[in-house]
C-alpha cells in the first residue's frame, strides 16, 4: 500500500467502522501494518476534521460525521472491489486499487461501475438459462436506471444492410427502468435524416408511431412527449457466450411508420434488439 495520507485515513475509518477489535493507535498500527507515528498523525488529522473523537483517550471512536463518511466509502470500496475481481484482477491488487478508486473516482464513474457490477451479477444469476423472458430479467435485477445499447433491424436485407431507418429515429442508448421488479424500456425520439435518391437533397423525418408484439398481437407503445415506452416483459432474451464475454440478447418484433420530408413510408415490421 502506498504511503498516502488520504488512503491511510480511509483505511483507519474503515477499521473503526468494521470494529477491528483494538482501535487504539498501537492496535491500528499492528492491524494496518503502518508505523505508530504515521497512524497517530492520521488520527489527529481525522480528529481535526471532526471525523474521530478522542474524548475517551484510550479508545477513540468515529463521530456521527465520521461514521457517515466511513459508510459512504465502505459502499464504494465494496462496489469497486466487486468490479475489479469480476474483471479478473488479482485479489491483493483489487484490494489496493479498490481503495484508490473508492477515494478518487467521480460520482459519474462510480455510477457506471455500479451499473456494470449489477449487469454482471444478473449474468451470474441467469447464466444457466439459454432463453428467458424480460419479466424474469427484471425480477432478478436491482431497481434502477440502466443505459443499454440497442439496434433496430429490418426484416429483409437491402443493399447489404438490414439496419432499419428507424434505428436513427431514437437516441442511443436506451434506458431500462426497473421499479419493484418491473421494467420499462424508454427510448427518446430524435429527428432522422436521409438523402433523396431522386433529388440528392437531405430530407429530415421522424418515427410516427410504434407497435410492439406481445401476447399474440401488436400493441401501441405508449408515448409521453418525446419518450417511447415498451414493457420489458415483451422481450425474449437469448443467452450468448460465457464468462465476461456473455451477452444477453433481447428481441421484440415492432411495427412502425416513419415520415421523411413530405413522404409517409408504409408501415413496416422491424426487430428491436437489446444487448446486456
Amino acid at each position: 500500500m502506498k504511503d498516502n495520507t488520504d488512503i491511510l485515513k480511509l483505511r483507519i475509518m474503515l477499521a473503526f467502522l468494521n470494529d477491528c477489535g483494538d482501535c487504539t493507535v498501537m492496535g491500528l498500527s499492528r492491524t494496518l501494518g503502518e508505523k505508530h507515528y504515521t497512524v497517530s498523525r492520521a488520527i489527529s488529522c481525522l480528529e481535526k476534521e471532526g471525523l474521530i473523537s478522542r474524548k475517551t483517550k484510550r479508545r477513540p471512536y468515529l463521530t456521527k460525521a465520521g461514521r457517515d463518511r466511513a459508510l459512504f466509502y465502505s459502499e464504494r470500496v465494496d462496489t469497486t472491489l466487486a468490479f475489479l475481481l469480476s474483471s479478473g484482477v488479482e485479489v491483493e491488487s483489487a484490494k489496493s486499487d479498490g481503495l484508490l478508486w473508492a477515494l478518487y473516482n467521480t460520482e459519474d464513474t462510480m455510477r457506471t461501475i455500479k451499473e456494470t457490477v449489477k449487469k454482471r451479477r444478473i449474468k451470474d444469476i441467469l447464466g444457466s438459462r439459454k432463453q428467458f423472458m424480460g419479466e424474469v430479467l427484471c425480477r432478478n435485477m436491482d431497481d434502477g436506471q440502466y443505459k443499454l445499447p440497442f439496434a433496430i433491424y429490418r426484416e429483409d436485407v437491402k443493399d447489404g444492410n438490414n439496419i432499419s431507418m428507424a434505428n436513427e429515429g431514437f437516441e442511443h442508448p436506451c434506458t431500462l427502468s426497473i421499479v419493484n421488479g418491473s421494467g420499462i424500456l424508454q427510448l427518446r425520439y430524435t429527428d432522422m435524416s436521409a438523402r433523396s435518391q431522386a433529388t440528392g437533397k437531405i430530407m429530415t423525418g421522424h418515427v410516427k408511431y410504434v407497435k410492439y408484439f406481445d401476447s399474440g398481437r401488436y400493441i401501441n407503445a405508449d408515448k409521453n412527449g418525446d419518450i417511447l415506452s415498451i414493457p420489458a416483459s415483451s422481450l425474449t432474451f437469448k443467452n450468448i457466450g460465457k464468462g465476461l464475454n456473455r451477452v444477453f440478447h433481447g428481441m421484440v418484433s415492432l411495427k412502425m411508420e416513419c415520415t421523411v420530408g413530405e413522404f409517409h413510408m408504409p408501415e413496416a415490421t422491424a426487430i428491436f434488439t437489446l444487448f446486456i
